[in-house]
Order: C-alpha cells, then structure tokens, then sequence
C-alpha cells in the first residue's frame, strides 16, 4: 500500500466523520491503521521521510479534531444532566407542595 491510499483512507474517514457515519469512520481507522503498520514494517528511504511526515501531521490534525468534539459532546451531556436533575428537583418540589 502506498502513502496515497493512506491519505485517500484519511479522506473517507474525515467524509464519514463529517456524516456521523461512526460505524463506518471506525472501520475506516482501523483499515487505515492495519495499512499504516504495514507500510512502516517496510524499510523506508530518505525520500518516504517528509510525505509519512505530512501524513503523520494530517493524523494529528485529525486527532485534534476528534478530542475538540469529544469535548463538545461532554459538555453537553453535562447540561443535559444538569437539565434533568433541575427538572427532577422541580417535579419533587412541586409534589410536596
């Protein structure tokens, strides 16, 4: 497998992401992952260097993202518990009025 099936791999993965296809996003990361161990299990030139470095810099790019709407997510279940138990503390109220 080349670094271009790598990066064609990185694109489905961020089409399914952008699609909340998260079953198919994970399949997607673990092919690409197989892939990856792979090509780096093959001796590697001077000249593979700077394009596996570029790839490497797009999987921390895209790491960033998931770890900014992992965050997001958190936050909001968080209001969403906050919510409940608000309106729960409301309902236990207005029962023993």
């Amino acid at each position: 497998m080349s670094l271009h099936t790598l990066h064609a791999q990185l694109d489905a993965f961020e089409k399914a992401l952008g699609e909340a296809a998260f079953d198919q996003a994970s399949s997607l990361l673990d092919s690409h992952d197989h892939v990856l161990h792979d090509l780096l299990s093959t001796p590697l030139t001077g000249t593979d260097r700077a394009p596996l470095a570029a790839l490497l810099d797009r999987q921390q790019s895209l790491l960033g993202l998931l770890r900014q709407r992992r965050d997001a997510v958190a936050v909001q279940m968080r209001d969403g518990q906050r919510s409940l138990r608000a309106a729960h503390a409301y309902l236990k109220a207005e029962s023993l009025a």
